[in-house]
């Protein structure tokens, strides 16, 4: 009676031991050769995108920085005006004033009136 009790859970046994278990991500049949190959490379060029994201992302913000030191730069530079020549002897420059803009008194007057009285006027 033992020996056939044995027997039965044996058999019952056997085919829940030759069962692989599934993992979650990974097939439920065994991982070859061929496919741990495959899953190695698929991890290498995933890892070489993220490199060369990471390089793109590393000279984009070089190449910002530069522009806006660039700009500051810019900014900064005053124009280069050759000074007029004081040696004696020399006569300066002279400026034609006809070609200045010019505002007659009476329309200076009248504007600065209306500013006043815009400024007073308190609503």
């Amino acid at each position: 009676m033992r020996s056939l009790a044995l027997l039965a859970v044996l058999c019952f046994a056997t085919p829940a031991l030759a069962q692989v278990a599934s993992v979650p991500g990974f097939p439920a049949s065994p991982i070859t050769p061929q496919d741990s190959g495959l899953m190695a490379l698929q991890e290498m060029q995933r890892q070489q995108l993220v490199q060369q994201q990471n390089q793109i992302m590393s000279l984009d913000a070089q190449m910002r920085a530069q522009q806006a030191i660039q700009d500051i730069q810019a900014t900064r530079a005053a124009p280069r005006l050759t000074p007029p020549d004081t040696r004696p002897g020399r006569a300066l420059p002279s400026i034609d004033t006809s070609q200045l803009a010019s505002i007659p008194d009476s329309i200076l007057a009248d504007s600065n009136r209306k500013v006043l009285d815009a400024a007073n006027n308190h609503r």
